[in-house]
């Protein structure tokens, strides 16, 4: 995204503030400086040279990237790629923030490591429809059940976490490797709403291209609990992750309560974001925490026995969090309950 692309979406603002009303930094620290209409004017100073670099790239770095703002703008701007792009251009990347990111990512290749030597199932014949393994997946299972189903061509990363480090060269990198698979196929399977999200915002995908992206597959059939499951008469609830798109959270929900012998219970604040954001946590502790604390009081009040969500990020987060308040309740991805839980009727 070059600088007079940015320029001009940013001059769609029109001020409502709808933005702030949304965002779960500024709930935080009541700083517009920190929310999308504060960071567009900040961007209309510095593309004037009213303000410096030094006054904006603190202010873009404490951005969350949860996507509330874009899904709430009736302007319809894309507010947080624009400040990823924005941030990566300020910041670039150099070699001690590589460094940073290789320390970052060291959970994912531990996990990589300790499961090295699972038997890894042989991958369905080569076909048109793809599996979108996200790094987590891959570092946590040899194989999950959706790798026995359709085809794994080894998708690179999505590329959100180079995008928000500001490396845009290997994010550059993934995203044209990815985007050659995906033209290639039929349909494009995400168990991760964080991975299909970032990959709907790559230029080079056509709205046709757009339409094979699908979350999960088979949210339209009929399940039962497995005779054995522990959750059978007992509550379990859903965190919607930022970046799940509301379509996909409304096929969930239907899923989840058409289920036999099992109470399916929203959150009250279920666009409320869990407050890991990945290397966010690492980075910005504090602000983190107190978004954790909501949200774990909240999870607290359905008195649900199982956490589900559909971002790995989110699963360490809801861990977090369910740790900070003393609320020892399993949390589990939903390809993973599925996968444990359930049996087709």
């Amino acid at each position: 995204m070059l600088d007079d692309e940015i320029k001009k979406i940013i001059k769609k603002c029109s001020r409502c503030a709808l933005c702030m009303q949304n965002c779960p930094i500024y709930e935080i620290k009541k700083d517009e400086n920190n929310t999308s209409r504060g960071l567009i004017c900040k961007l209309n100073g510095y593309n004037n040279n009213e303000l410096s670099e030094k006054e904006i790239k603190k202010d873009l770095k404490i951005c969350l990237n949860c996507s509330k703002c874009k899904s709430n703008c009736p302007s319809g701007i894309d507010t947080s790629l624009i400040f990823a792009y924005k941030n990566a251009t300020l910041n670039p990347s150099k070699f001690s923030q590589r460094i940073l990111l290789s320390i970052k990512l060291l959970p994912i290749k531990f996990l990589y490591f300790i499961n090295i030597f699972k038997k890894h199932k042989k991958n369905p014949l080569k076909s048109n429809v793809l599996y979108f393994k996200g790094c987590i997946a891959k570092a946590q299972h040899k194989t999950t059940y959706l790798d026995n189903i359709f085809y794994n061509p080894d998708f690179a990363c999505c590329g959100l976490p180079y995008l928000t480090s500001g490396d845009l060269k290997n994010y550059n990198k993934v995203k044209e490797k990815n985007t050659k698979l995906i033209k290639e196929a039929n349909m494009v399977i995400f168990d991760c709403a964080s991975c299909k999200s970032a990959v709907m915002e790559y230029e080079g995908l056509s709205q046709e291209d757009k339409k094979k992206l699908v979350f999960l597959y088979d949210l339209d059939k009929k399940f039962k609990l497995k005779e054995n499951s522990k959750y059978k008469n007992k509550t379990i609830t859903f965190h919607k992750p930022c970046h799940m798109d509301k379509k996909d959270f409304e096929q969930i929900e239907k899923f989840l309560s058409s289920i036999e012998n099992i109470n399916y219970k929203r959150l009250n604040d279920i666009d409320k974001c869990c407050g890991f954001g990945g290397s966010y946590f690492v980075f910005h502790p504090i602000i983190s925490t107190k978004i954790a604390l909501k949200k774990a009081k909240d999870i607290k009040n359905t008195k649900a026995d199982l956490i589900l969500t559909a971002c790995p990020s989110c699963t360490f987060g809801l861990r977090y969090n369910q740790l900070i308040s003393f609320n020892f309740k399993k949390t589990l991805e939903l390809r993973d309950f599925i996968d444990k839980e359930l049996i087709a009727k």
